[in-house]
């Protein structure tokens, strides 16, 4: 975290994912009034995900940032541009 200060941008991980198991790609699109799979999915519990067949990863990548070079010339839309709906 010391190469990118967070005056610039946002540090998060990617935590409590429920994934379709392996060779089920169909299922990425599945929903039951909210995705059931992805950062989008309100399951955050390995208990949660198993009940809907899934895997849990309670930590995804390790410590990031987004960087969005291709959106902007505005540092505040290539460092900050990226809403999330997870932590």
């Amino acid at each position: 975290m010391r190469r990118i200060p967070l005056s610039v941008a946002r540090w998060h991980e990617h935590v409590n994912w429920c994934l379709p198991k392996w060779r089920q790609a169909d299922r990425w699109r599945e929903v039951r009034g909210k995705p059931v799979f992805g950062p989008k999915s309100p399951i955050a519990t390995a208990d949660a995900c198993a009940a809907v067949g899934g895997r849990f990863y309670p930590r995804l990548f390790g410590w990031m940032v987004h960087v969005m070079v291709f959106e902007s010339n505005d540092p505040r839309v290539i460092w900050g541009g990226h809403d999330h709906m997870h932590s």
